[in-house]
């Protein structure tokens, strides 16, 4: 409920800012509200016992401003609410899987991730002068997220929906690339489409395994990181 109506307030915000800076000559700001009805998200680990085993299919939405610095480049950035995930083989056994209890995995189990977060996307984005109604665009930056959910299902010992916050770092860091277009309506009004790749820079997950090479619980957690590629729509104003 707090975060629908920080949503309701930063798109009111926005709008009513677009319209001021609307009246100059140049126009400074945009802002309007996203959503991505397609999320497709996946892990990729930088180790051989754990695999990736599948991809996962979620959404987002939110808000976003542009601020603009000169005609053609602006300072984006927003606050969205991310749904991603990812499915992770371990071929090693995990000693401490730390749920609501504490569990003990055998090698190969395979563990489901569903997580929501909280994104405050921060980028430089440049567009293009208009052609005909379109302007076509492309942004490059990071992507800051703060975990608020996170929920997993395993292969072993009938585990669902269980919550997995000691597992997942509360504070997690990417960077993207985009493009896309948007459509002039009357005003200042415009439609947003863009693709955006997200590739994670750091670890999503605490989970430590045993290695059996070594009879040593490992001391840290293996490389993991969480990538995803969405199609953004929108309306700016």
């Amino acid at each position: 409920m707090i975060m629908k109506n920080i949503v309701i307030f930063l798109v009111l915000y926005f709008i009513v800012i677009s319209n001021i800076y609307s009246q100059e000559k140049e126009r400074k700001f945009s802002g309007g509200i996203v959503a991505s009805p397609l999320v497709i998200s996946w892990t990729k680990p930088d180790v051989k016992n754990i695999e990736n085993d599948g991809v996962k299919f979620g959404f987002n939405f939110g808000v976003v401003g542009d601020f603009y610095f000169s005609k053609n480049f602006a300072f984006s950035t927003g606050i969205l609410l991310e749904n991603l995930g990812g499915i992770l083989k371990y071929k090693d056994s995990i000693p401490k899987f730390k749920g609501e209890n504490e569990y003990k995995l055998s090698p190969n189990s395979i563990i489901t991730y569903k997580l929501k977060y909280f994104e405050i996307p921060v980028s430089l984005k440049g567009i293009s002068n208009e052609i005909g109604n379109f302007k076509y665009l492309c942004d490059f930056g990071l992507n800051p997220m703060i975990r608020y959910k996170s929920i997993a299902d395993v292969s072993q010992q009938n585990i669902s929906k269980e919550n997995i916050k000691d597992e997942i770092p509360a504070f997690s860091l990417g960077y993207h690339i985009g493009i896309g277009t948007q459509y002039s309506l009357p005003g200042n009004m415009a439609l947003l489409a863009e693709i955006i790749y997200t590739n994670g820079l750091t670890n999503f997950s605490k989970t430590r395994t045993f290695d059996s090479k070594t009879n040593v619980y490992r001391s840290k957690a293996e490389k993991v990181v969480l990538n995803n590629i969405a199609l953004r729509l929108g309306i700016l104003f």
